[in-house]
């Protein structure tokens, strides 16, 4: 049986924590280069040095600005695709109401510490009038930090509600009617 082993030239993977990889690289001319890449929390960082005069230099600095990252930045997952945001009613439909979801996953960057003061505003009426499709656009959920908007996303329907017909209106009507009578 044949051994055979993978090298890698960049030293953060063994070393830093939460190191996901990229890229080394040197010449006479650029010298020493790193692409450094690391992922604490949710939040997914870059750094690049460029023209470092050491591959110790490269690692160093390239960790520091890593460090500077975590130390002062955090994710914030604001919420989740399919999350429920709201029942609505729905007049003239086969349904009388209807979950409202998240189209998409949202969430921001922040410096640590700001995650408390993020305000939300919802942009949605309170009745629709069916036919509705399911993922259909019936609003939106605005995030804002200090007057500033952060990150918006729509707000769809979970499901289909098809149009009533007169049929099944009157058809409800005669079941309640002698729903009623059986008691």
């Amino acid at each position: 049986m044949v051994k055979l082993g993978l090298s890698n030239t960049n030293k953060l993977i063994r070393t830093y924590k939460g190191a996901t990889g990229l890229k080394t690289g040197s010449t006479s001319l650029a010298l020493y280069n790193l692409s450094a890449s690391a992922t604490r929390d949710g939040l997914s960082l870059i750094a690049v040095i460029m023209k470092a005069p050491s591959t110790k230099v490269r690692f160093q600095e390239a960790a520091k600005l890593l460090d500077y990252g975590f130390n002062n930045y955090s994710y914030k997952e604001l919420g989740k695709k399919g999350d429920i945001i709201k029942s609505v009613i729905i007049n003239k439909g086969t349904k009388n109401s209807l979950d409202v979801i998240l189209e998409n996953d949202v969430g921001i960057l922040l410096k640590k510490g700001e995650e408390s003061n993020i305000t939300q505003t919802l942009n949605l009426s309170d009745i629709f009038y069916a036919p509705i499709t399911s993922g259909q656009r019936l609003g939106m959920m605005t995030f804002e930090l200090n007057g500033n908007t952060l990150a918006s996303v729509n707000l769809v329907a979970s499901s289909d509600v098809r149009k009533d017909t007169l049929f099944n209106m009157s058809k409800e009507t005669i079941y309640n009617w002698l729903y009623l009578l059986r008691y």
